[in-house]
Protein backbone atom coordinates (compact mmCIF):
# COMPACT_ATOMS: atom_id res chain seq x y z
CA UNK A 1 0.00 0.00 0.00
CA UNK A 2 2.50 2.30 1.20
CA UNK A 3 4.34 1.54 -2.61
CA UNK A 4 1.30 2.90 -4.48
CA UNK A 5 0.89 5.70 -2.60
CA UNK A 6 4.56 6.39 -3.51
CA UNK A 7 3.72 5.59 -7.20
CA UNK A 8 0.88 7.83 -7.28
CA UNK A 9 2.78 10.74 -5.93
CA UNK A 10 5.68 10.16 -8.31
CA UNK A 11 2.78 9.99 -11.22
CA UNK A 12 1.18 13.65 -9.84
CA UNK A 13 4.95 14.74 -9.43
CA UNK A 14 6.04 13.79 -13.01
CA UNK A 15 2.67 15.15 -14.73
CA UNK A 16 3.12 18.59 -12.68
CA UNK A 17 6.81 18.85 -14.43
CA UNK A 18 5.62 17.46 -17.75
CA UNK A 19 2.58 20.31 -17.56
CA UNK A 20 5.18 22.47 -16.30
CA UNK A 21 7.64 22.08 -19.23
CA UNK A 22 5.06 21.93 -21.86
CA UNK A 23 4.98 18.50 -22.82
CA UNK A 24 1.02 17.58 -22.14
CA UNK A 25 -0.53 18.38 -25.82
CA UNK A 26 -2.58 21.56 -25.71
CA UNK A 27 -6.23 20.86 -27.04
CA UNK A 28 -6.00 21.63 -30.85
CA UNK A 29 -6.88 25.10 -31.72
CA UNK A 30 -10.09 25.74 -34.05
CA UNK A 31 -9.35 27.29 -37.39
CA UNK A 32 -9.74 30.45 -38.06
CA UNK A 33 -12.49 31.11 -41.23
CA UNK A 34 -14.20 34.21 -42.44
CA UNK A 35 -17.74 34.49 -43.77
CA UNK A 36 -18.39 36.83 -45.99
CA UNK A 37 -21.88 38.46 -46.07
CA UNK A 38 -23.66 40.67 -48.29
CA UNK A 39 -26.02 43.08 -46.88
CA UNK A 40 -27.98 46.08 -46.13
CA UNK A 41 -28.72 48.09 -44.22
CA UNK A 42 -28.18 46.72 -40.56
CA UNK A 43 -29.50 43.26 -41.21
CA UNK A 44 -26.88 42.17 -39.25
CA UNK A 45 -26.75 44.21 -36.17
CA UNK A 46 -23.68 45.04 -34.45
CA UNK A 47 -24.73 43.57 -31.32
CA UNK A 48 -24.35 40.19 -32.59
CA UNK A 49 -21.36 40.39 -34.65
CA UNK A 50 -19.39 41.31 -30.93
CA UNK A 51 -21.33 38.65 -29.55
CA UNK A 52 -20.11 35.54 -31.81
CA UNK A 53 -16.69 36.56 -32.24
CA UNK A 54 -16.51 35.74 -28.00
CA UNK A 55 -18.09 32.64 -28.73
CA UNK A 56 -16.34 31.99 -31.46
CA UNK A 57 -12.93 34.05 -31.26
CA UNK A 58 -11.74 32.05 -34.51
CA UNK A 59 -14.51 33.26 -36.72
CA UNK A 60 -14.52 36.74 -38.17
CA UNK A 61 -17.36 37.66 -40.26
CA UNK A 62 -17.08 40.44 -42.98
CA UNK A 63 -20.14 42.53 -43.87
CA UNK A 64 -20.06 44.02 -47.26
CA UNK A 65 -23.18 46.25 -47.48
CA UNK A 66 -22.14 47.55 -51.03
CA UNK A 67 -21.91 44.38 -52.50
CA UNK A 68 -25.71 44.13 -52.83
CA UNK A 69 -27.24 46.55 -54.54
CA UNK A 70 -31.10 47.93 -54.46
CA UNK A 71 -32.30 45.45 -57.42
CA UNK A 72 -29.85 42.36 -56.12
CA UNK A 73 -28.48 42.72 -59.75
CA UNK A 74 -25.44 41.76 -58.33
CA UNK A 75 -26.51 39.13 -56.59
CA UNK A 76 -27.69 37.11 -59.41
CA UNK A 77 -24.46 38.36 -61.63
CA UNK A 78 -22.56 36.70 -58.03
CA UNK A 79 -24.69 33.83 -58.98
CA UNK A 80 -24.27 33.05 -62.39
CA UNK A 81 -20.45 33.43 -61.96
CA UNK A 82 -20.64 31.41 -58.69
CA UNK A 83 -18.21 34.20 -57.07
CA UNK A 84 -20.89 34.57 -53.75
CA UNK A 85 -20.61 35.46 -50.35
CA UNK A 86 -21.12 32.79 -47.94
CA UNK A 87 -24.23 34.61 -46.78
CA UNK A 88 -26.63 36.57 -48.75
CA UNK A 89 -29.70 38.90 -47.58
CA UNK A 90 -32.42 38.57 -49.94
CA UNK A 91 -35.13 41.90 -49.22
CA UNK A 92 -38.97 39.95 -49.14
CA UNK A 93 -39.79 42.48 -52.00
CA UNK A 94 -37.91 40.02 -54.05
CA UNK A 95 -38.50 36.83 -52.66
CA UNK A 96 -40.87 36.00 -55.36
CA UNK A 97 -38.18 36.29 -57.60
CA UNK A 98 -35.87 34.32 -56.10
CA UNK A 99 -38.37 31.61 -54.70
CA UNK A 100 -38.15 30.53 -59.33
CA UNK A 101 -34.35 30.28 -58.68
CA UNK A 102 -34.01 27.81 -56.10
CA UNK A 103 -31.38 25.99 -57.38
CA UNK A 104 -28.58 29.26 -56.77
CA UNK A 105 -29.23 28.43 -53.01
CA UNK A 106 -28.32 25.61 -50.61
CA UNK A 107 -31.46 23.45 -49.41
CA UNK A 108 -31.11 24.05 -45.81
CA UNK A 109 -34.16 20.87 -45.44
CA UNK A 110 -31.18 18.71 -46.00
CA UNK A 111 -28.17 17.54 -43.83
CA UNK A 112 -26.19 19.44 -42.33
CA UNK A 113 -28.57 22.24 -42.08
CA UNK A 114 -31.94 20.14 -41.21
CA UNK A 115 -33.40 23.58 -41.00
CA UNK A 116 -37.06 21.60 -40.72
CA UNK A 117 -36.58 20.69 -36.89
CA UNK A 118 -36.54 24.71 -36.04
CA UNK A 119 -39.36 25.65 -38.45
CA UNK A 120 -41.99 25.18 -35.45
CA UNK A 121 -40.34 28.54 -34.55
CA UNK A 122 -41.24 31.28 -37.19
CA UNK A 123 -44.26 32.79 -38.42
CA UNK A 124 -45.38 30.36 -41.27
CA UNK A 125 -45.82 33.50 -43.97
CA UNK A 126 -42.68 34.53 -43.00
CA UNK A 127 -40.73 30.88 -43.39
CA UNK A 128 -42.88 30.46 -46.83
CA UNK A 129 -41.15 33.79 -48.49
CA UNK A 130 -37.79 31.69 -47.65
CA UNK A 131 -39.22 28.45 -49.79
CA UNK A 132 -38.64 27.81 -53.28
CA UNK A 133 -41.62 26.41 -55.81
CA UNK A 134 -40.19 23.15 -55.62
CA UNK A 135 -39.97 23.23 -51.93
CA UNK A 136 -36.74 23.73 -51.28
CA UNK A 137 -35.85 25.99 -47.99
CA UNK A 138 -32.96 28.76 -49.80
CA UNK A 139 -33.56 31.08 -47.02
CA UNK A 140 -34.34 31.77 -42.60
CA UNK A 141 -36.61 34.98 -41.99
CA UNK A 142 -35.20 37.69 -40.16
CA UNK A 143 -37.28 40.01 -38.83
CA UNK A 144 -40.92 41.33 -39.33
CA UNK A 145 -41.67 44.79 -40.45
CA UNK A 146 -44.68 44.98 -38.69
CA UNK A 147 -46.22 48.66 -39.08
CA UNK A 148 -47.51 51.34 -37.07
CA UNK A 149 -47.25 54.93 -36.72
CA UNK A 150 -44.66 56.93 -34.57
CA UNK A 151 -45.94 60.49 -33.80
CA UNK A 152 -43.99 63.51 -32.08
CA UNK A 153 -46.02 64.24 -29.04
CA UNK A 154 -44.55 67.69 -28.64
CA UNK A 155 -45.75 68.40 -32.02
CA UNK A 156 -49.30 66.87 -31.59
CA UNK A 157 -49.58 68.93 -28.17
CA UNK A 158 -48.50 72.43 -29.98
CA UNK A 159 -51.31 71.57 -32.75
CA UNK A 160 -53.88 71.01 -30.67
CA UNK A 161 -54.17 67.29 -31.34
CA UNK A 162 -54.44 64.37 -27.78
CA UNK A 163 -50.94 62.94 -27.00
CA UNK A 164 -51.79 59.96 -25.18
CA UNK A 165 -51.22 57.16 -27.94
CA UNK A 166 -54.44 55.24 -27.26
CA UNK A 167 -56.37 58.80 -28.29
CA UNK A 168 -53.95 59.22 -30.95
CA UNK A 169 -54.88 55.83 -32.95
CA UNK A 170 -58.13 56.64 -32.06
CA UNK A 171 -58.44 59.66 -34.46
CA UNK A 172 -57.43 57.84 -37.29
CA UNK A 173 -59.32 54.26 -37.40
CA UNK A 174 -59.66 54.95 -41.37
CA UNK A 175 -56.84 55.78 -43.14
CA UNK A 176 -59.47 58.36 -44.47
CA UNK A 177 -59.53 59.83 -41.10
CA UNK A 178 -55.66 59.87 -41.15
CA UNK A 179 -55.77 62.13 -43.36
CA UNK A 180 -58.50 64.48 -42.23
CA UNK A 181 -56.53 64.85 -38.98
CA UNK A 182 -53.31 65.58 -41.15
CA UNK A 183 -55.26 68.27 -42.70
CA UNK A 184 -56.33 69.50 -39.45
CA UNK A 185 -52.46 69.22 -38.50
CA UNK A 186 -52.17 71.17 -40.82
CA UNK A 187 -54.12 74.38 -40.34
CA UNK A 188 -52.57 75.02 -37.46
CA UNK A 189 -49.02 75.56 -38.80
CA UNK A 190 -47.67 78.89 -38.08
CA UNK A 191 -47.29 81.62 -40.63
CA UNK A 192 -43.75 80.85 -40.75
CA UNK A 193 -43.75 77.49 -41.27
CA UNK A 194 -46.65 77.89 -44.30
CA UNK A 195 -44.39 80.76 -45.95
CA UNK A 196 -41.19 78.55 -45.28
CA UNK A 197 -42.08 75.92 -48.40
CA UNK A 198 -42.13 78.94 -50.55
CA UNK A 199 -38.82 81.12 -49.18
CA UNK A 200 -36.87 77.77 -48.28
CA UNK A 201 -38.01 75.19 -50.07
CA UNK A 202 -38.98 73.64 -46.44
CA UNK A 203 -42.22 72.71 -46.60
CA UNK A 204 -43.39 71.66 -42.51
CA UNK A 205 -46.04 68.83 -43.15
CA UNK A 206 -48.34 66.25 -40.93
CA UNK A 207 -46.36 63.37 -42.22
CA UNK A 208 -43.24 62.90 -43.78
CA UNK A 209 -44.07 61.66 -47.14
CA UNK A 210 -47.01 60.76 -48.54
CA UNK A 211 -46.13 58.73 -50.74
CA UNK A 212 -45.09 55.70 -47.79
CA UNK A 213 -49.06 55.52 -47.20
CA UNK A 214 -49.44 53.56 -50.59
CA UNK A 215 -47.43 50.81 -49.52
CA UNK A 216 -49.16 50.89 -46.23
CA UNK A 217 -52.45 49.91 -47.34
CA UNK A 218 -51.49 47.47 -50.14
CA UNK A 219 -49.68 45.20 -47.43
CA UNK A 220 -53.40 45.60 -45.62
CA UNK A 221 -54.57 43.78 -48.23
CA UNK A 222 -54.87 39.32 -48.68
CA UNK A 223 -53.17 39.93 -51.82
CA UNK A 224 -51.68 42.54 -54.12
CA UNK A 225 -50.13 41.77 -58.21
CA UNK A 226 -50.76 38.43 -58.05
CA UNK A 227 -53.03 35.89 -57.06
CA UNK A 228 -51.79 33.57 -54.27
CA UNK A 229 -51.51 30.45 -55.63
CA UNK A 230 -47.98 30.06 -54.22
CA UNK A 231 -46.55 28.85 -58.22
CA UNK A 232 -43.74 30.46 -60.37
CA UNK A 233 -46.70 31.42 -62.54
CA UNK A 234 -48.96 32.94 -60.54
CA UNK A 235 -52.30 34.94 -61.89
CA UNK A 236 -51.19 38.73 -62.28
CA UNK A 237 -53.92 40.79 -60.89
CA UNK A 238 -52.56 44.16 -60.81
CA UNK A 239 -55.17 45.72 -63.15
CA UNK A 240 -58.36 44.13 -61.27
CA UNK A 241 -57.36 43.50 -57.61
CA UNK A 242 -59.49 47.10 -55.67
CA UNK A 243 -56.66 46.73 -52.87
CA UNK A 244 -53.93 48.00 -55.50
CA UNK A 245 -56.60 51.19 -56.90
CA UNK A 246 -57.89 51.57 -53.30
CA UNK A 247 -53.90 51.79 -52.23
CA UNK A 248 -53.15 54.21 -55.00
CA UNK A 249 -57.03 56.33 -54.77
CA UNK A 250 -56.09 56.72 -50.70
CA UNK A 251 -52.65 57.98 -51.79
CA UNK A 252 -53.24 60.65 -53.98
CA UNK A 253 -56.29 61.90 -52.22
CA UNK A 254 -52.93 62.02 -49.55
CA UNK A 255 -51.21 63.90 -51.81
CA UNK A 256 -53.59 66.12 -53.14
CA UNK A 257 -54.71 67.43 -49.29
CA UNK A 258 -50.81 68.64 -49.39
CA UNK A 259 -50.58 66.49 -45.42
CA UNK A 260 -46.96 65.55 -46.09
CA UNK A 261 -43.80 67.35 -46.98
CA UNK A 262 -41.70 67.24 -50.12
CA UNK A 263 -38.84 65.58 -48.33
CA UNK A 264 -37.77 62.26 -49.97
CA UNK A 265 -37.06 59.31 -47.47
CA UNK A 266 -33.90 58.14 -45.83
CA UNK A 267 -32.00 61.48 -47.00
CA UNK A 268 -29.91 64.11 -45.62
CA UNK A 269 -33.08 66.65 -45.80
CA UNK A 270 -35.22 63.88 -43.97
CA UNK A 271 -32.78 63.22 -41.16
CA UNK A 272 -32.67 67.20 -40.59
CA UNK A 273 -36.51 67.18 -40.63
CA UNK A 274 -36.97 64.47 -38.20
CA UNK A 275 -34.49 66.30 -35.56
CA UNK A 276 -36.15 70.09 -36.38
CA UNK A 277 -39.81 69.20 -36.38
CA UNK A 278 -40.52 69.63 -40.09
CA UNK A 279 -42.92 66.65 -39.86
CA UNK A 280 -44.87 64.83 -37.28
CA UNK A 281 -45.64 61.46 -37.72
CA UNK A 282 -43.85 58.78 -40.26
CA UNK A 283 -45.56 55.58 -41.06
CA UNK A 284 -43.08 53.38 -38.89
CA UNK A 285 -41.91 49.44 -39.44
CA UNK A 286 -40.55 48.25 -36.13
CA UNK A 287 -37.10 48.57 -37.53
CA UNK A 288 -37.36 52.46 -38.45
CA UNK A 289 -36.98 53.08 -34.58
CA UNK A 290 -34.03 52.36 -34.13
CA UNK A 291 -32.95 54.88 -37.40
CA UNK A 292 -35.07 57.37 -35.55
CA UNK A 293 -33.00 57.20 -32.31
CA UNK A 294 -29.85 57.18 -34.64
CA UNK A 295 -30.44 59.99 -36.53
CA UNK A 296 -32.32 62.15 -33.81
CA UNK A 297 -31.12 60.92 -31.02
CA UNK A 298 -31.88 64.25 -29.17
CA UNK A 299 -35.66 63.59 -29.80
CA UNK A 300 -35.64 61.17 -26.88
CA UNK A 301 -38.92 61.41 -25.08
CA UNK A 302 -40.62 62.98 -27.80
CA UNK A 303 -42.01 60.31 -29.70
CA UNK A 304 -44.20 58.06 -29.31
CA UNK A 305 -45.98 54.79 -31.06
CA UNK A 306 -50.03 54.56 -32.60
CA UNK A 307 -52.02 52.14 -34.22
CA UNK A 308 -51.90 52.13 -37.93
CA UNK A 309 -55.15 53.10 -39.60
CA UNK A 310 -56.42 50.12 -40.69
CA UNK A 311 -55.04 47.30 -38.09
CA UNK A 312 -51.73 45.80 -38.75
CA UNK A 313 -48.93 46.08 -41.45
CA UNK A 314 -46.04 45.16 -43.22
CA UNK A 315 -43.25 46.92 -44.47
CA UNK A 316 -39.40 44.96 -44.85
CA UNK A 317 -38.10 42.20 -43.75
CA UNK A 318 -35.26 39.47 -45.21
CA UNK A 319 -34.33 36.28 -45.52
CA UNK A 320 -30.60 34.93 -44.83
CA UNK A 321 -29.78 32.62 -47.34
CA UNK A 322 -26.33 30.22 -47.98
CA UNK A 323 -25.51 30.60 -52.17
CA UNK A 324 -24.62 26.54 -53.57
CA UNK A 325 -20.98 27.99 -54.60
CA UNK A 326 -20.53 29.83 -50.71
CA UNK A 327 -16.86 28.73 -49.68
CA UNK A 328 -17.83 28.49 -46.19
CA UNK A 329 -21.06 26.60 -45.98
CA UNK A 330 -20.72 25.10 -42.41
CA UNK A 331 -19.68 28.16 -40.53
CA UNK A 332 -22.54 29.99 -42.48
CA UNK A 333 -24.96 28.11 -41.11
CA UNK A 334 -24.14 28.19 -37.66
CA UNK A 335 -23.80 31.95 -37.28
CA UNK A 336 -26.75 32.13 -39.25
CA UNK A 337 -29.40 29.95 -37.05
CA UNK A 338 -27.40 31.04 -34.44
CA UNK A 339 -28.22 34.51 -34.89
CA UNK A 340 -31.90 34.30 -36.10
CA UNK A 341 -32.48 31.94 -33.00
CA UNK A 342 -35.30 33.40 -31.15
CA UNK A 343 -33.34 34.33 -28.05
CA UNK A 344 -30.98 36.52 -30.24
CA UNK A 345 -34.14 38.01 -31.94
CA UNK A 346 -35.49 38.98 -28.76
CA UNK A 347 -32.45 40.66 -27.43
CA UNK A 348 -32.24 41.99 -31.32
CA UNK A 349 -35.56 43.84 -31.15
CA UNK A 350 -34.85 45.30 -27.76
CA UNK A 351 -31.85 46.61 -28.61
CA UNK A 352 -32.55 47.54 -32.43
CA UNK A 353 -36.28 46.99 -32.87
CA UNK A 354 -35.89 44.45 -35.59
CA UNK A 355 -38.95 43.07 -34.55
CA UNK A 356 -38.64 38.78 -34.39
CA UNK A 357 -39.98 36.57 -37.13
CA UNK A 358 -39.91 33.99 -34.40
CA UNK A 359 -43.28 33.60 -33.20
CA UNK A 360 -42.32 31.44 -30.30
CA UNK A 361 -41.72 34.69 -28.73
CA UNK A 362 -45.07 36.25 -29.19
CA UNK A 363 -46.13 34.81 -25.49
CA UNK A 364 -43.13 35.80 -24.12
CA UNK A 365 -43.54 38.36 -21.21
CA UNK A 366 -39.96 39.25 -22.07
CA UNK A 367 -41.61 40.33 -25.51
CA UNK A 368 -44.87 41.95 -24.83
CA UNK A 369 -44.03 43.82 -21.90
CA UNK A 370 -41.09 45.73 -23.18
CA UNK A 371 -41.16 49.42 -22.95
CA UNK A 372 -39.03 51.55 -25.17
CA UNK A 373 -37.54 54.76 -23.37
CA UNK A 374 -36.38 56.31 -26.25
CA UNK A 375 -40.42 56.61 -27.72
CA UNK A 376 -42.15 57.56 -24.26
CA UNK A 377 -41.99 54.53 -22.46
CA UNK A 378 -44.17 52.61 -25.17
CA UNK A 379 -44.98 49.00 -24.81
CA UNK A 380 -43.83 48.46 -28.16
CA UNK A 381 -43.49 44.96 -27.48
CA UNK A 382 -47.13 44.22 -27.12
CA UNK A 383 -47.54 47.08 -29.74
CA UNK A 384 -46.03 45.33 -32.40
CA UNK A 385 -46.70 41.57 -31.31
CA UNK A 386 -50.55 42.87 -31.77
CA UNK A 387 -50.02 44.50 -35.19
CA UNK A 388 -47.67 41.39 -36.83
CA UNK A 389 -50.70 38.92 -35.46
CA UNK A 390 -53.51 41.00 -37.76
CA UNK A 391 -51.41 40.12 -40.97
CA UNK A 392 -52.28 38.32 -43.47
CA UNK A 393 -49.83 36.60 -45.84
CA UNK A 394 -49.57 38.04 -48.94
CA UNK A 395 -47.86 35.90 -52.22
CA UNK A 396 -45.13 38.08 -53.31
CA UNK A 397 -44.38 37.13 -57.30
CA UNK A 398 -41.81 37.28 -59.54
CA UNK A 399 -41.94 40.63 -61.18
CA UNK A 400 -43.08 42.09 -57.49
CA UNK A 401 -40.62 44.89 -57.75
CA UNK A 402 -40.84 45.88 -61.00
CA UNK A 403 -44.77 46.41 -60.41
CA UNK A 404 -44.07 48.65 -57.26
CA UNK A 405 -41.35 50.77 -58.96
CA UNK A 406 -43.70 51.34 -61.77
CA UNK A 407 -46.74 52.43 -59.21
CA UNK A 408 -44.02 54.35 -57.06
CA UNK A 409 -42.82 56.25 -60.07
CA UNK A 410 -46.71 56.93 -61.07
CA UNK A 411 -47.83 58.84 -57.41
CA UNK A 412 -44.33 60.84 -58.18
CA UNK A 413 -46.05 62.40 -60.63
CA UNK A 414 -49.09 63.01 -58.98
CA UNK A 415 -47.32 64.64 -56.05
CA UNK A 416 -45.21 67.15 -58.61
CA UNK A 417 -48.67 67.96 -60.61
CA UNK A 418 -47.49 66.67 -63.47
CA UNK A 419 -50.24 64.17 -63.83
CA UNK A 420 -53.57 63.46 -62.92
CA UNK A 421 -54.10 60.65 -60.49
CA UNK A 422 -56.26 59.40 -63.21
CA UNK A 423 -54.03 59.84 -65.58
CA UNK A 424 -51.06 58.50 -63.72
CA UNK A 425 -53.03 55.61 -63.21
CA UNK A 426 -53.20 54.32 -66.66
CA UNK A 427 -49.70 55.32 -67.28
CA UNK A 428 -48.77 52.76 -64.87
CA UNK A 429 -50.99 49.69 -66.16
CA UNK A 430 -49.40 50.98 -69.62
CA UNK A 431 -46.34 50.47 -68.53
CA UNK A 432 -46.32 47.21 -66.44
CA UNK A 433 -48.32 45.87 -69.02
CA UNK A 434 -45.09 46.27 -71.68
CA UNK A 435 -42.99 45.55 -69.17
CA UNK A 436 -43.87 42.71 -67.31
CA UNK A 437 -47.67 41.30 -68.93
Amino acid sequence: MKVMRNLKRISALLLTVFVTLGLVQPAKAATPVTITIWSFGNVIEPWAITEYKKLHPEVTLQIKKGELDAHHQSLITAFLAKKTPDIAAVEVSYSGYFRSYPSYFEDLRKAPYNAGTIEKDYLDWRWDQGVGYDGTVFGLPTDVGGMQVAYRVDLFKKHGLPTDRKAVGALWPTWEKFISTGQKYNSKLTTAEKDSCKKKKICYGFIDNAGTIYNAVLNQASAKYYENNNTKDGKLIYSTNPAVKKAFDTTTKALKANIGTRINSFTSDWNVGMNNGIFATILAPAWMMDYIKQQAPKTKGKWDIADLPGGGGNLGGSQLTIPKSAKNKTAAWEFMSWYLAPAQQLTIFKKYGLFPSASSLYDDAALKNYKDPFFNNAPVGSIYTAGALQLKPIFEGKKQRAIDNIFGQALSRVAIGKQTPAAAWQQALSEIKKSVG
